[in-house]
């Protein structure tokens, strides 16, 4: 099929050598569709400026720059083909759905023609349909109306229903710009009038379920600072990822696991070179690690899903670069000098430990953060002995202070550090079984084997001491750990018993032995940052 991009070169010169009250052709493709996806057929009614049939069929005006019915209802049925190849609708897999031509009304066309002033006055409908065998649960839509290389755009405005009812506010289709909905069954869109504050409710719970994503086809960027490291974690549509890195691939619609592979060093490079950071003064390069391959299903990244062949018009890449200091970060200088057509700015979100977040835009003639700061580090302090012996209620103080000291010696950087904080609350003995135990416990294999980090630890219940120089007693505690990536938290709260003994040492107790004897998954959820937990 002829491309476009010569027809449309040669209006734009049209318009400079003809004088304006010729009305010569608007060199853009404008068009409109109306997408209603019933319960077994999705129909799709598409409206096209008649100026588009002159300019792709190369019609030629009479004297009086009139063109002849005859040769515009021709060319609107000849233009049938280009509407089922250039306009396309896609499963939640990247299948593309395969639609029939139901009718092409041209009542708009004249009898008498029509004067080249009035073809972006007039349209021909093409109504289509595409049947389907089930609910979808996501439905993609693309359109290449000014040809698969066109160098003007083609601008399609898009209205989505659900069973005659709008899903959404229209938006609009561009070359390289797939618009992805999700669709609730369960809870379809009604006729019904509703208040500002059911629709308040009702975005929140959307945004709530896309985990504060609000659109497919968006470059989100979150930056992390916390006592290890500066963290930029960007997720980015592949088809604008593709305007600043070539994606080799066999075909031109999927990207297969291998292929996804293949492509990690190239990314990295591109971020080490257009991402510079600084903390406390010094460049610190770009360590690539997490590249992911999503596709429009939240749960996907929110999970780690396993890679697997994905739409290019769907897929999503999350790009996680981390910038660890060897101390700890106190300033931060962040640029960022990718920009396009499609991310003529980039809106980060900043996260400092668990400070509110704040945001942060960078443009092209503001393309530096800055942050300084201090972070505080919790430090295990030891627990006296006052007594020589332990009552009840002095064991669950001891317990929900030794406890709490344990996890929080994690939060250390260096393994040497680790060691010398647990020693504030562990015999020696013990140390070394103790540090790999909670090291594993930490472990969130939900989020492909990060290390969480602990927010608080909750004594439950503590049974009487028994013995007096080695008192010996049954407990069973609460920790609850997260992990945290692109703007949303993972909580994981685990429950551990054993039965613990306790010695003193310089005049302070200590954990002398841990025999565990159970452990249990109480909750893990996902939920935005600066939400509410549940």
């Amino acid at each position: 099929m002829q491309d476009l991009r010569y027809k449309y070169l040669a209006a734009v010169m049209l318009a400079v050598v003809c004088p304006a009250s010729v009305g010569v052709a608007h060199p853009i493709s404008l068009s409109s569709a109306v997408v209603d996806v019933r319960d077994n057929r999705v129909e799709a009614d598409l409206q096209v400026m008649l100026e588009d049939l002159v300019l792709y069929h190369e019609l030629d005006a009479d004297a009086n720059y009139v063109y002849s019915s005859s040769d515009l209802r021709s060319a609107a049925q000849k233009h049938r083909q280009f509407v089922l190849d250039y306009f396309t609708l896609l499963d939640e897999n990247g299948n593309r759905l395969v639609g029939e031509m139901r009718e092409v009304n041209t009542d708009k066309i004249d009898d008498a023609g029509v004067r080249q002033t009035e073809l972006m006055k007039k349209s021909v409908n093409y109504l289509m349909s595409f049947p389907i065998v089930a609910h979808p649960k996501f439905l993609t839509i693309a359109q290449t109306f000014g040809g698969p290389n066109a160098v003007l755009p083609a601008l399609m405005d898009l209205m989505l229903l659900q069973n005659g009812v709008l899903v959404e506010r229209p938006t609009q289709l561009t070359l390289g710009r797939p618009h992805s909905i999700k669709f609730d069954w369960q809870n379809p869109p009604t006729n019904e009038p509703i208040s500002f504050r059911e629709l308040r409710e009702q975005r929140d719970k959307q945004l709530q379920e896309r985990l504060g994503i609000s659109t497919y086809g968006g470059l989100y960027s979150f930056l992390y600072i916390t006592r290890f490291e500066v963290r930029h974690e960007v997720l980015i549509p592949l088809l604008t990822l593709e305007q600043w890195i070539p994606l080799p691939r066999k075909d031109p619609d999927f990207l297969e696991v291998d292929e996804q592979q293949a492509t990690r060093d190239t990314i990295e490079q591109f971020f080490r070179d257009r991402n510079e950071v600084l903390v406390n003064g010094k460049q610190v390069p770009a360590k690539l690690s997490r590249l992911s391959f999503f596709g429009l299903d939240i749960n996907d990244f929110a999970l780690n899903a396993e890679p697997r062949r994905i739409s290019v018009h769907q897929a999503r890449v999350g790009v996680i670069l981390s910038y660890p200091s060897q101390s700890t970060p106190r300033e931060v200088v962040v640029n960022w000098s990718t920009f396009s057509e499609h991310a003529p700015y980039v809106r980060s979100i900043v996260l400092v430990t668990n400070e509110a977040p704040a945001e942060h835009y960078f443009r092209p003639n503001r393309p530096e953060f800055r942050w300084t700061g201090e972070l505080i580090t919790r430090k295990p302090t030891p627990v006296s002995a006052n007594s020589a012996t332990l009552t009840a209620t002095t064991a669950r103080d001891v317990l929900g202070k030794l406890l709490p000291n344990i996890y929080a010696a994690f939060d250390l950087r260096d393994d040497g550090d680790v060691y010398d904080a647990l020693a504030t609350s562990v015999q020696g003995d013990l140390l070394r079984d103790l540090y790999l135990m909670v090291k594993r416990s930490l472990v969130m294999a939900e989020q492909g084997g990060s290390i969480s980090h602990v927010e608080r630890v909750e004594l439950v219940s503590v049974s009487a001491p028994s013995g007096v120089n080695l008192p010996r007693m049954e407990a069973v505690w609460r920790v609850t750990g997260t992990i945290e990536h692109w703007g949303h938290v993972h909580t994981r709260v685990n429950e551990y018993q054993a039965t613990i003994g306790l010695g003193r040492e310089q005049n302070a107790w200590k954990l002398e032995s841990l025999e565990p004897s159970g452990e249990r998954r109480v909750k893990f959820e996902t939920r935005i940052r600066g939400s509410e937990e549940g």
